[in-house]
């Protein structure tokens, strides 16, 4: 009973905070850049699985689990023009608290000319994010998990600088053979605690659920998510690509309600599939609409929204690379390298 009063509480502080953010400019989507290869390669940022991966539970704290106690991960990324991102992952179990992960996430915009008013070089100066990630997860009824993910955030761009603070709710639901598993979560519920300047941000807040499905046989699973469900229209506002035109005789063409409908509807979907080729050897396929609609070049063949990865199991170790699809000219490549110390299960704590 003490399990559900506490899962209620953090559900009704959620939507509370939802309800009481501030109006501003959204900022800070580095709470929602993939943290590892696994998550690149299926193209999601939440993924409604149990996976032997600590960076992927620190994204949705309900999954992390005693299979995880003692995996650590590192993960680097060439993102784009010199940018790159460096994150690493702990999680440890508890018998009694549950399960603990510990991450660590720096992204580095590299190097920038400063300038004066009238255009003399007066140097340089960097831009970087900084992000510490306590998660807690635990299963709270059979075959019932939910798990929290705190979110500390400090931005320093030239001069400036900023501090925020976010969280993660999640909860999963796993059917007794584990075939079936599906979860929610609500990403980055927080504020901005110092802004830039004189005027407040507020986070990228995302709703997601998802499902996912193993066969039972064949080595094959299915994801689908569901994101930015707390706005329906997310499409982009484009003024050199407009949905309604008007032809040359004057007549006005509008984008059709039912393709308005089902391009809105698609917006929010994510799509992947993971093969297990053998028992070393896992691959992973995923695809975004929104994406491929937003990055595609037009009269143009785009690989944009699909990504695709590869993991390789030997031992301790676990070895995933993962590249997703952004656009024609250059697309980031993830490379997460995880060990998993022995000490760490043997040794797991009383509390």
């Amino acid at each position: 009973m003490k399990k559900i009063i506490i899962i209620f509480s953090a559900l009704v502080f959620s939507f509370t905070a939802i309800a009481q953010s501030e109006a501003g400019q959204e900022s800070y989507a580095v709470l929602n850049l993939y943290n590892s290869a696994q998550m690149t390669a299926r193209g999601m940022n939440f993924i409604p699985r149990f996976l032997k991966d600590s960076p992927s539970a620190l994204s949705n704290p309900a999954t992390l689990d005693s299979s995880l106690c003692g995996m650590f991960s590192l993960t680097y990324t060439d993102i784009f023009a010199g940018s790159y991102q460096g994150a690493l992952a702990y999680s440890h179990s508890f018998k009694k608290l549950g399960n603990l992960g510990f991450g660590l996430q720096y992204i580095d915009y590299g190097s920038f000319s400063r300038t004066l008013a009238n255009g003399d070089d007066a140097g340089e100066f960097s831009a970087n994010d900084f992000m510490l990630n306590i998660a807690w997860g635990m299963e709270i009824e059979k075959d019932i998990y939910f798990g929290v993910n705190f979110k500390p955030l400090f931005s320093s761009y030239e001069s400036y600088s900023s501090f925020s603070v976010a969280f993660d709710v999640s909860a999963m639901w796993a059917s007794p053979s584990k075939y079936w598993q599906a979860g929610f979560i609500i990403k980055n519920i927080g504020r901005q605690i110092k802004s830039f300047a004189n005027q407040r941000d507020t986070l990228p807040l995302d709703i997601q659920i998802g499902v996912s499905k193993q066969l039972k046989h064949a080595p094959l699973t299915f994801y689908i998510v569901a994101d930015n469900l707390q706005k329906w229209d997310i499409r982009e506002n484009d003024a050199l690509n407009p949905r309604t035109t008007v032809e040359i005789d004057g007549t006005v063409k509008e984008e059709k309600k039912f393709s308005a409908f089902m391009d809105k509807t698609f917006r929010h979907l994510k799509f992947a599939c993971d093969l297990k080729a053998n028992r070393f050897i896992d691959l992973s396929l995923g695809y975004s609409y929104r994406q491929h609609k937003e990055m595609a070049v037009d009269d143009a063949f785009s690989m944009a929204g699909f990504s695709y990865g590869i993991t390789v199991h030997y031992k301790k170790f676990t070895f995933n690379y993962a590249r997703n699809e952004y656009h024609n000219y250059g697309s980031p490549n993830y490379i997460t390298l995880s060990y998993t110390f022995d000490y760490a299960k043997k040794n797991q704590s009383t509390l």
